[in-house]
């Protein structure tokens, strides 16, 4: 969950340098974590280390749960 609301926190595409920032995670973490999530169906690739959600209305569900 940590990693898409890392994810949520971009109005577009995410880029893997950002997501391990926020998280404070290494190169392989976050890399580990994108496969496991664009295995699932909840991310996809949108360029050289970029992701995005592939569900519609995630971002602003997450944005929503985490407000609360």
């Amino acid at each position: 969950m940590d990693f898409q609301h890392a994810v949520a926190q971009d109005d577009g595409h995410s880029t893997a340098g950002d997501i391990g920032r926020r998280l404070g995670a290494k190169t392989n973490l976050v890399a580990n974590y994108r496969s496991r999530l664009v295995a699932a169906g909840l991310i996809e690739p949108t360029g050289h280390g970029k992701v995005d959600f592939a569900i519609p209305g995630l971002r602003q569900h997450l944005r929503a749960q985490a407000r609360a």
